[in-house]
């Protein structure tokens, strides 16, 4: 019996296989990667077999819940142990002036970037990837900066100072040493339509993709400007703060979904327009004129000197590292299947959105489940049951008007939080005219400069929504401390402790050059 058992159990396990689409091509002999000093270097599934298998990139509202989650968390942890820092200043090193940017060599250093980040996740968690931020879903909205992707469940929030404080990565310090991701949505730039994709899909020329940016007098290659490098650039201008720039965007953990969505249309186009021989052979032609030579075919890689800029188009990145999704869709009777995204059927195609998050634009949406765990009434998301789409909703009653009128009228003063615990004493020591600059930054709930949402009367009380998430992932002892001794009193547990207890004062030191040289804030 117990070997009948075991005979069972062993030819279940046999018959365990990754689905065919996951299944690594062949490896040609003398490739490179199938041995590696360092995990990072490993370009087969052989080398990096004692940690995981393929990785399938989908889109990141296709992902469940726990595997949102596990990707939030994996990413936590490479901030905590310093590695995504490190991984920033390996991008901030080529910023400017490198094969990384503005020339040829742009999408096979950043494919190589990429992979590099990922396999640093999968050494923490082997059943993450990275999603792809499949932007043009966002574009179709009336504000895009409304899109489900920025709430705390994805991206997170910025506050009146574009500071991300909300979501996984509120309060993350920066290696250029701001207290968190700055990020300034559509001030700039613009998202994608899918017309952008079909334009840059029709380019057939190898210049098209791999394209001579910032060309020199005397170039002979016309610009493009609907050039992959080019039209990537205008997304990032959107999202504004750190992703604005070259050297600082890897700081925003929203640069990596974006980029993979990036390589993702590259890698379509590749398989459009190439054969697998030409896919790792056609290179823009090396112009003095046209590029920086560290763009040229046979230029070393920096930083990543065992590689050159031709080892950006190995097949061996999708043949054996990794896949990605098809992007998301809907029919008449299908639905998109994510909570996050709703199916618009009113065209001759039907085609898939993201979802509004609550109090958001969504104008030319009424009567459609446009809203995350809401609906569209007079153009906003407001709480409540999604209305049949036959039978929508076409006015408010009295009750939810002056239900939403108060809503509205307490969440445009959500992000008036003190930053220090000792404001509302230095606001009483007058350092509100004294020091008007520092404490309209820090201090401005304190000061009058903004009406909080919350009641100042209880100090023991939590003042920010998300206390509880924060004080589960342990940030009450972080470098975050002091934002968080002032608003998350009583989930933290500091209420016992005197709130002025460890305040200087103006008798003994002046308040804005102490800080400002010693103490961080969030």
């Amino acid at each position: 019996m117990q070997r009948s058992r075991r005979d069972s159990t062993v030819n279940e396990t046999e018959f365990v296989q990754p689905p065919d689409f996951l299944q690594p091509g062949p490896v040609l002999p003398g490739s490179r990667g199938q041995v590696a000093s360092h995990p990072y270097d490993c370009m087969t599934l052989t080398c990096l077999c004692p940690y995981f298998k393929m990785s399938l990139r989908r889109e990141y509202r296709m992902l469940s819940e726990t595997e949102r989650n596990r990707y939030h968390a994996a990413m936590t942890v490479l901030k905590r142990s310093g590695e995504f820092d490190r991984l920033c200043i390996e991008h901030f090193s080529v910023g400017t002036g490198s094969g990384a940017h503005s020339g040829p060599g742009f999408m096979g250093w950043h494919r190589e970037f990429l992979k590099r980040v990922e396999i640093a996740l999968r050494l923490i968690d082997p059943e993450v990837s990275i999603p792809y931020w499949d932007n043009v879903m966002d574009n179709y909205l009336a504000d895009p900066r409304d899109s489900i992707l920025f709430s705390p469940i994805f991206e997170g929030e910025a506050d009146e100072f574009g500071d991300v404080v909300t979501g996984p990565y509120a309060y993350w310090r920066t290696v250029d040493g701001h207290p968190a991701i700055i990020r300034h949505l559509g001030q700039e730039g613009n998202l994608w339509t899918e017309g952008d994709l079909q334009n840059m899909m029709s380019k057939t020329a190898i210049e098209d993709m791999l394209h001579y940016t910032a060309p020199l007098q005397g170039c002979p290659m016309p610009v493009n400007l609907g050039a992959l490098e080019f039209m990537h650039a205008y997304v990032h201008l959107w999202v504004g703060g750190h992703m604005r720039d070259p050297p600082t965007a890897a700081n925003d953990p929203i640069f990596y979904p974006y980029h993979a969505f990036v390589d993702f249309l590259w890698e379509l186009w590749r398989q459009t327009h190439q054969t697998a021989q030409a896919r790792e052979t056609e290179y823009a032609m090396d112009i003095a004129l046209c590029e920086d030579p560290q763009h040229f075919s046979y230029a070393p890689m920096r930083p990543y000197y065992n590689l050159i800029n031709l080892d950006g188009l190995s097949n061996m990145y999708t043949d054996q590292m990794y896949r990605y999704a098809r992007r998301p869709g809907c029919t008449e009777t299908i639905s998109c299947d994510s909570p996050y995204l709703f199916c618009n059927r009113r065209g001759a195609i039907p085609f898939c959105i993201t979802k509004i998050k609550l109090y958001g634009n969504c104008a030319g949406f009424e009567g459609m489940d446009a809203c995350f765990n809401g609906v569209c009434m007079n153009g906003r998301c407001i709480p409540g049951q999604v209305p049949q789409s036959f039978v929508p909703e076409t006015s408010l009653s009295n009750n939810q008007l002056v239900r939403m009128k108060k809503v509205f009228g307490s969440r445009q003063f959500v992000p008036c939080f003190n930053r220090n615990p000792c404001c509302e004493l230095w606001a009483n020591d007058g350092e509100c005219k004294i020091s008007v600059g520092y404490m309209k930054h820090f201090c401005a709930p304190a000061c009058g400069f903004c009406k909080p949402a919350y009641s100042t009367k209880d100090d023991c009380a939590d003042r920010h929504v998300a206390c509880k998430q924060w004080k589960t992932e342990g940030k009450c002892h972080s470098e975050s401390r002091q934002f968080l001794e002032e608003n998350c009193r009583e989930s933290c547990g500091f209420c016992k402790k005197p709130k002025f207890s460890m305040c200087p004062r103006r008798t003994s030191v002046r308040i804005d050059s102490f800080f400002k040289s010693r103490i961080e804030f969030y």
